[in-house]
């Protein structure tokens, strides 16, 4: 009970590096992994980012039963645009097809797919018209594609902090700090507190983004088991989402029933109360040494927080930008302009976060917010009902 202001957020990061170590190694799909053979006859291009999760869930749950399906009807070639060649032929097929185009993108003849829906919805069919059709010309992308210093010379300041912006708009990273700043708050934290530890995790999701900008952790994403402990986070935080949802809407049954509150199941047990209750109060009193310590475990906690979470969550979007960005810092006459809008960028990607952030603290700390909950419990209940069954449901949606 000594060290609980820090224990849950450092077995939750601990759990996940401990998973990404020691979890069997192998390595995603790539280009030999589901080659059909010298008998192929059509072939699908799969346009994809290792940081990217929804290559992931294409590469790994979409793909393989199609794969097995056609045999060595079909050639899979898998390209990585994280490679500036490649890059630069996926920005081409952009320029050909007049699409704003993401990845996973999946080119089977001339038709073009784009993320997982479109690829669990079509895939299956687009191949077999294909074959049926025997329509197995595609684009000609063998060339050296799109100049990037005449692309990167295109873009405005606005364009980027836009980009930025709209890929900041990250759901998993929002539960996440909304749940820290609610842990800290019954943890008997203050205001100024619960910010200064928001703000290492936000300047952790900061600083892990834009070293993945830069083409760091790849050797993370090239882990099967990474996409693995992926899934596995998402449902766990998906099914205790869900948990949450029932116990609040069992708690308003309760209050509605008996006007009662000592039974309601989302709140803390006495005893840990208690304690709690002995250990702010002897940092606040006499002892500072056990509350500073606690306060600095919890400053660490949400820097490996942020930093996992970013690794989790890695976006699959601002990749009209951020590769150009990037590949363009090898030329010394535009260096300055591209790091610019590579901070502008991630700036404006943890802008939302920051947004989190105050309006959380605002609620939590709020004494308005305090009594007007008080007084409408049963309303508060049933809010945290539907955030929590939302939440979930979004979490598990995305697993299938």
């Amino acid at each position: 009970m000594k060290n609980i202001k820090y224990f849950i957020p450092g077995v939750f990061s601990a759990v996940i590096l401990a998973f990404l170590v020691f979890a069997p190694r192998g390595v995603l799909a790539q280009d030999a992994a589901l080659e059909a053979g010298p008998q192929a006859r059509l072939s699908v291009t799969v346009f994809h980012m290792p940081t990217c999760k929804a290559c992931q869930k294409v590469i790994s749950d979409v793909i393989p039963s199609v794969a097995r399906k056609y045999g060595d009807k079909v050639n899979w070639l898998y390209v990585d645009i994280t490679s500036e060649l490649n890059y630069k032929r996926f920005l081409e097929l952009g320029k050909q097809t007049d699409k704003h185009l993401a990845t996973p993108a999946i080119v089977i003849g001339k038709t073009v797919l784009i993320g997982v829906a479109d690829a669990a919805d079509s895939l299956d069919k687009t191949i077999n018209a294909a074959l049926a059709s025997r329509s197995f010309k595609s684009f000609a992308l063998e060339g050296k594609g799109v100049d990037l210093l005449e692309r990167f010379r295109s873009f405005g300041p606005w364009a980027i902090v836009g980009a930025g912006l709209i890929d900041g708009i990250n759901p998993c990273a929002f539960t996440v700090i909304v749940f820290f700043v609610s842990f800290l708050s019954v943890m008997g934290y203050k205001r100024a507190e619960m910010a200064l530890i928001g703000a290492f995790y936000i300047m952790a999701v900061f600083f892990t983004y834009l070293a993945l900008g830069l083409g760091f952790f790849k050797a993370f994403y090239s882990l099967k088991s990474f996409y693995l402990v992926s899934k596995l986070a998402y449902m766990g935080i998906g099914a205790l989402s869900l948990y949450f949802g029932i116990l609040a809407i069992k708690d308003y049954i309760i209050y509605k029933k008996t006007g009662d509150t000592s039974g309601m199941a989302l709140q803390l047990p006495r005893l840990i109360k208690n304690k709690i209750h002995a250990v702010v109060g002897a940092y606040y009193r006499k002892d500072k040494s056990a509350g500073k310590k606690a306060l600095f475990g919890l400053v660490f906690s949400a820097l490996v927080v942020g930093f996992l979470v970013s690794l989790l969550e890695a976006v699959c979007t601002g990749q009209l930008y951020l590769p150009t960005i990037v590949f363009v810092l090898k030329e010394a006459s535009l260096r300055a302009r591209a790091i610019f809008y590579l901070v502008a960028y991630n700036f404006m990607f943890i802008l939302p976060l920051v947004l989190v952030l105050l309006l959380a603290l605002f609620g939590v700390s709020s004494n308005q917010f305090e009594n007007y909950a008080r007084r409408n419990l049963g309303l508060v209940k049933l809010l945290m009902a539907a955030v929590f069954l939302a939440l979930g449901i979004v979490l598990l949606r995305g697993l299938f």
